[in-house]
């Protein structure tokens, strides 16, 4: 039977969490045919035998895809992208798992009885495993009271708060070109959003789904404010320089500002980047501010 739903798990070197993550998918309660599509990318652990232990396991829901190879984070999410057979796409890396036994289905039935909608998030915790704390999203200011169900989401409002992670979206195919991460060089889930926000609408549930996993081997890591800041900066000023929208300057802007906050210093770095565009009175001033140049 075709899926209505593809969930798509890319992993690599997630031992201590990928069996979590497959948890999570097999305890969803759905009325629809789903698939889980596992694409490992020959980690130097455990990750694949747990993972082919799970796929001979439940072999009518899982596929495993694999290479002799590692081909990069980017290259392995599409080929599994790819290998998707549902109307929908549901994201879980190999480092997160979902709480929410209905989520999918949730998000599904209002995606099928609101054809204006291109994608549905729910918030989330975050879990720092090495100081074993547990937040909160930073999308509670978007809710006024506790009754809400959701808001729409627009561009505007994902600029301005990241508003999701990859494991909490559910989106429809139709909505988004694959081929759309080929224009970018640092292409990540915020294009992918951006881009789907673009076709139609955003959805938050209130509801809380799922947890992101922040440890060393992660995509964040261990990176100083200053690296995730310069590598923000980058995505944004890629992002503008394609898109050239509005919604994409104000952004990029305000990630700019971010990192001469950061790093006032590297003046050969922030140099190019404010050639793209004329800045605003603030940026402006803030930079006058720092270099007397």
């Amino acid at each position: 039977m075709t899926p209505l739903l593809s969930i798509v798990t890319i992993t690599y070197n997630h031992e201590p969490f990928i069996a979590k993550t497959i948890e999570g998918v097999l305890m969803q309660q759905v009325k629809f045919p789903i698939e889980l599509i596992i694409a490992e990318d020959c980690s130097t652990d455990g990750t694949r035998a747990i993972c082919q232990r799970y796929a001979e396991e439940y072999p009518e829901l899982i596929r495993l895809i694999t290479s002799d190879s590692n081909v990069g984070a980017i290259a392995n999410e599409r080929r599994a992208m790819l290998a998707a057979r549902g109307k929908y796409i549901a994201f879980c890396e190999g480092d997160d798992y979902w709480t929410d036994p209905l989520k999918l289905q949730k998000q599904v039935d209002f995606l099928e009885s609101h054809p204006d909608y291109s994608v549905t998030f729910h918030r989330c915790k975050h879990y720092n495993v090495e100081t074993q704390e547990v937040v909160d999203d930073n999308c509670g200011y978007l809710f006024t009271d506790n009754t809400q169900l959701g808001v729409d989401i627009t561009t505007a409002q994902f600029f301005k708060t990241w508003i999701t992670q990859p494991l909490t979206m559910v989106y429809r195919v139709a909505s988004f070109d694959l081929d759309v991460a080929l224009q970018y060089t640092y292409y990540r889930d915020m294009h992918q959003i951006y881009h789907l926000l673009q076709t139609g609408k955003g959805y938050l549930f209130a509801f809380d789904g799922g947890v992101r996993i922040r440890h060393e081997g992660g995509m964040a890591g261990k990176a100083t404010l200053l690296e995730q800041s310069w590598s923000g900066m980058t995505i944004a000023e890629e992002l503008f320089r394609i898109n050239k929208t509005q919604d994409t300057k104000v952004y990029y802007q305000n990630m700019l500002q971010f990192y001469i906050y950061q790093a006032p210093t590297k003046w050969d770095k922030i140099k190019k980047s404010i050639k793209l565009f004329v800045l605003d009175h603030n940026l402006l001033s803030l930079l006058k501010n720092i270099y007397k140049h």
